[in-house]
Order: C-alpha cells, then sequence, then structure tokens
C-alpha cells in the first residue's frame, strides 16, 4: 500500500465552520467556543452586515440560476421549488431592510450635516455642534455663578436692613443710630460691597430696572412719581424701609399705601 503523504490532521477540529477546543486551550469545550465566538459576531459593526447584504443577496440569486447537480422527481422539484420560494422571500425582506436601514442611516448623516460617502464632513459637523453645545453650556454657568453672587449680596443687604429695624427715622441720616429711607438703602448695600448714591433719584439710575412682579430680596422699590421714597424688598411682597419723621425702620408690605405709588423696582446687582 502506497504510503500517505496527507499532513497529520491537526488535533483540533472545525465545528459549524470554527476551531474548537484545541485551539482555544484545553479548557474550553466547542460549545464555549460557539458561544465565544457568537459574543464577538453580535459585537461586530452592523455596518459591516449590511454592506455584506447586497453580495449575499447578489450570490443567492446567481445560484439559483444554476441547473441541479442530481436527477431529481417531480416531487423533489415541487419540494425544491417550495424551498426556493421560501428562501427568496427572506433574502427579499433583508434586502428590502437592507434599502431602509440605509435611508435612515442617510438621513440620520444629512441632519449632522455630513453624507454616509464623507463621515469626515459628517464627523466634522458633529464636532461644530459640540463646540457650540460647550460655548453654549460654559455661558450659562457663568450667567449662572453671576445670578448666585448677587443674590448672595442680596442676602447681606437683606440681614444688615432687618437688624436695622426698630431705629428712628432722622432726615439726612444714614446710620448706625437712626437712618432716613434712602440713608438705609445706601448702607444696606454698603454692608454687602455694594456703593450706591445718596440720593433715591440717583439711586433709582443706580442698577437694573424690573417688573414689581419679579422683585427679589435686595431690590430697591421706589415710590411716588416724584421717586421720594425707597425701600429694601426681603421678598414675599414685604420691604423694610425708614418711611417718615417720627417713625422707626419697619417691615411692612410694598403696598403699604396703593399699588398705584409705586415707582418702579431697580436691582443693584
Amino acid at each position: 500500500m502506497a504510503s500517505s503523504h496527507r499532513k497529520p490532521r491537526s488535533a483540533g477540529s472545525r465545528i459549524a465552520g470554527i476551531w474548537t477546543s484545541a485551539d482555544y486551550g484545553d479548557d474550553r469545550s466547542p460549545g464555549e467556543v460557539e458561544q465565544k465566538i457568537d459574543d464577538l459576531y453580535r459585537r461586530a459593526d452592523s455596518a459591516t452586515e449590511r454592506r455584506s447584504a447586497p453580495k449575499r443577496t447578489q450570490k443567492f440569486n446567481s445560484a439559483r440560476g444554476k441547473p441541479s447537480s442530481f436527477t431529481a422527481t417531480p416531487h423533489d422539484h415541487y419540494e425544491q421549488a417550495q424551498l426556493m420560494s421560501r428562501l427568496a422571500a427572506r433574502r427579499k425582506a433583508a434586502a428590502d431592510g437592507h434599502v431602509t436601514e440605509r435611508s435612515t442611516t442617510t438621513e440620520t448623516l444629512q441632519g449632522t450635516g455630513g453624507t454616509q460617502s464623507d463621515p469626515r464632513t459628517a464627523k466634522a459637523a458633529v464636532q461644530k455642534k459640540l463646540s457650540t453645545a460647550r460655548a453654549l453650556l460654559s455661558r450659562s454657568a457663568a450667567r449662572q455663578q453671576r445670578r448666585e453672587a448677587a443674590a448672595a449680596l442680596a442676602r447681606q443687604a437683606v440681614a444688615f436692613a432687618r437688624a436695622q429695624v426698630g431705629k428712628p427715622y432722622v432726615v439726612g441720616a444714614a446710620g448706625p443710630g437712626s437712618y432716613d429711607c434712602s440713608g438705609l438703602a445706601q448702607a444696606a448695600w454698603k454692608a454687602a460691597g455694594v456703593a450706591l448714591p445718596r440720593g433715591t433719584t440717583d439711586q433709582a439710575n443706580a442698577g437694573t430696572t424690573v417688573p414689581l412682579a419679579d422683585a427679589q430680596p435686595g431690590d430697591l422699590v421706589f415710590f411716588h412719581d416724584d421717586i421720594s421714597h425707597v425701600g429694601v424688598c426681603v421678598g414675599d411682597g414685604m420691604m423694610i424701609h425708614a418711611p417718615r419723621p417720627g417713625a422707626h425702620v419697619r417691615e411692612e408690605s410694598i403696598h403699604y399705601g396703593d399699588a398705584s405709588i409705586v415707582h418702579g423696582v431697580v436691582r443693584p446687582a
């Protein structure tokens, strides 16, 4: 008998198109290896599957046109035709799904300013949008920090004004033992590190005007057409002010008189 020149077969054998335990180590069973391969396929890029789908469809359609290599009975032809019909339906469904997925992907890329054939353009468009978003976020964070800093100053002004409750009103006084209305407003914001003019008319122009409905603690509320009175808003429709000669610094409603006497509201910081 002639000796065989065939090389010895590797200890690992093929199962379902993959190497078995001899290739992955003796501690892995064929089932474990197949599971590993399945996991790798599931993690593969779906784009590879989409690109290969048309090729598989073309190969299948080409195979359909080849004559059969075996002699079959009419019954065999019938079963083969049924099988081929079912396979063709499945391939068509897969191809239709591929076209739909490609269309969706193209629309998504176009929405970001790129095309499927030009990933660099799509990447640049996404990066531009990310850059814009970061800039907006940065500006928003800066505005929030400014609001928080202003609110902290306003709390200091309110705390100072509240500490003066009970002290007498004296014309022209700005503390520490007595106050008039503008002297109290000036001293309160000075305690928070913000310098205000002395008179009510100048104070009314020393900040940002806001609607009465948006008044916050620390805002200055001015009264009368001639802007002859001012109080320090403390929230909930209340203020602290030095009302008039013979009275004392007190907390009361912004609408202690009539709503029509409110001239406006200014936010110093």
